[in-house]
């Protein structure tokens, strides 16, 4: 039980202030960047020693929705880079 406690405290940690939103990353790519990086590096350290259940209530923190939506917004976009380089390609025949 005490543990229980203990994670979610921690997990709280990053839950101060607003998250930022996936268009907001969308625009701010070399932040979304950013974010990614520091992201990668809690995966490989914190959260891979965390339990399922401990993840799951991170991921609903302010670092957590951080991490989401920077990740998403940087898909999106090169996604949509990798569509117009095909248009182009494909235009030229």
């Amino acid at each position: 039980m005490m543990a229980i406690t203990f994670s979610l405290v921690a997990c709280e940690k990053g839950s101060v202030g607003e998250a930022k939103s996936l268009e907001y990353y969308g625009t701010h790519l070399s932040e979304a960047d950013s974010v990614i990086s520091q992201c990668n590096k809690l995966e490989k350290n914190e959260l891979s020693v965390m339990s399922p259940t401990q993840r799951l209530a991170w991921m609903e923190t302010t670092e957590g929705i951080d991490c989401h939506n920077a990740s998403e917004a940087r898909s999106n976009n090169d996604y949509a880079a990798h569509q117009k380089q095909m248009r182009d390609a494909a235009a030229k025949y």
